[in-house]
């Protein structure tokens, strides 16, 4: 347990992809629980209602986000504003969402969706590619061998066994 919660709620040490990418795991799947037991029935009461808890949940869930992006951030041994960039575009898109600027309700064969703006299309490019860069920077790539300013190589273990 004090394994899990130093991954979602602590800033410091570094972090090697498979405890990121299995933390990661968790948090999409909390998310997608959430999406469906709370966020759609709320939408189909109210769409604004809808976008507000989702806003709130998203905002809840960006805490282990960042931690765990910081900490990954450490590894790599790269500035750790990149997480604010990274987290950017999707949190102005929610807040213009909310604003009613993102999204605008269009009706198909009678039924309501919401469709993107051109706005709200545009953030929602960029987002794309800011997190396809955040993917490939936190996700893929390997942290720096050795110590860094951050702490000791968190695979040094593994490292030392190797070579033995």
């Amino acid at each position: 347990m004090n394994k899990m919660l130093y991954l979602y709620t602590s800033f410091n040490g570094r972090l090697n992809r498979q405890p990121f990418w299995l933390a990661s795991i968790g948090l999409f799947l909390l998310a997608l629980v959430l999406s469906v037991v709370v966020i759609l029935p709320l939408a189909s009461i109210s769409a604004l209602l809808g976008k507000a808890v989702n806003f709130v949940l998203s905002v809840a869930i960006l805490y282990p986000v960042c931690a765990l992006g910081v900490k990954r951030l450490k590894d790599r041994n790269k500035p750790l504003w990149l997480m604010a960039v990274f987290i950017a575009p999707s949190l102005l898109f929610q807040v213009l969402d909310l604003l009613g600027l993102a999204t605008q309700s269009v009706s198909i064969q009678g039924q309501a969706i919401a469709a993107p703006t051109l706005l709200g299309s545009a953030i929602g490019l960029i987002g794309l590619i800011v997190g396809i860069w955040g993917l490939i920077t936190l996700g893929f790539k390997k942290g720096t061998t050795g110590p860094n300013p951050y702490g000791p190589d968190p695979l040094a273990t593994i490292h030392t066994e190797n070579n033995a």
